[in-house]
């Protein structure tokens, strides 16, 4: 499906984030981390992290409440990366979004996170593994936050740093923590999904854990990443043939009715 812009609720320059990516797991933070994009040139072999400057709750009210959209275009780092990254392997690169409430570790404390997805396996997913998305999320985003100065965003040309989008502590699936896929190529659309811990058991290794799809009126959020560097996060809107569809089943439950009504 393609993405149609439907409310704008953010649209943000580059250098207007805080230096930092909150990462949702100290107290200062309430566990209210921010959303943030990397994107992978495996075979460049550098990446790129950007900023969104949206907490998850703010993220998650404006999604669900108030039908809100966001819009980032590309920033002088982006078109940089995308400068950097070889024709020939520019339709392989893939982005994904993330961002933590990890706070704490006790019994009782509830994680949730938000990622995107093209993959879940929901079957292995407990409150046990769930708690590590949050480790290895810190860890992509310690060593961001030491390169990302007073920016936005940053470009990784080096494979053995952490922030480095492809690294052992992020990779495609959270450094390995979250069971399914977190990227998507570059120019599709990517859903994307909540993730948490079932209230009070975080100790429990093998009690499921809850996952979603975000929606919004009903229809699923998705992330799409142009080939440009313009990032969209909307709620997908159904293709005319949807429309026909369900105008032509309106049409017949009416005609129906009628029909029905003539034979009393």
């Amino acid at each position: 499906m393609k993405l149609k812009l439907i409310a704008l609720a953010a649209m943000l320059a580059a250098g207007s984030a805080n230096a930092a990516i909150l990462d949702g797991s100290s107290a200062a933070s309430g566990g209210n981390g921010e959303l943030f994009m990397t994107v992978l040139d495996s075979v460049g072999q550098k990446s790129y992290t950007l900023d969104l400057n949206l907490t998850m709750n703010d993220f998650l009210a404006g999604i669900a409440v108030s039908g809100a959209s966001y819009n980032y275009g590309a920033d002088a780092n982006m078109s940089s990366f995308l400068s950097m990254v070889a024709p020939a392997d520019k339709s392989g690169l893939v982005f994904a979004i993330g961002a933590m409430d990890a706070s704490g570790a006790t019994a009782t404390d509830f994680h949730r996170y938000i990622t995107t997805a093209s993959v879940i396996d929901a079957a292995t997913d407990t409150n046990f593994n769930l708690k590590f998305l949050g480790a290895s999320g810190a860890q992509l985003l310690a060593d961001t936050n030491t390169q990302i100065g007073a920016g936005a965003s940053v470009i990784v040309t080096d494979p053995s740093y952490m922030s480095y989008a492809g690294s052992a502590q992020w990779g495609s699936n959270w450094g390995s923590a979250f069971n399914g896929v977190s990227t998507g190529l570059i120019g599709n659309d990517l859903g994307m999904y909540l993730l948490s811990q079932t209230s009070g058991a975080y100790a429990v290794r093998n009690s499921a854990s809850v996952y979603s799809a975000l929606e919004q009126g009903g229809s699923q959020v998705f992330a799409n990443l142009d080939m440009n560097g313009n990032l969209t996060i909307a709620a997908a809107v159904p293709e005319a043939e949807t429309y026909a569809m369900m105008l032509a089943g309106l049409g017949l439950v009416g005609f129906m009715a009628a029909r029905r009504r003539s034979m009393i």
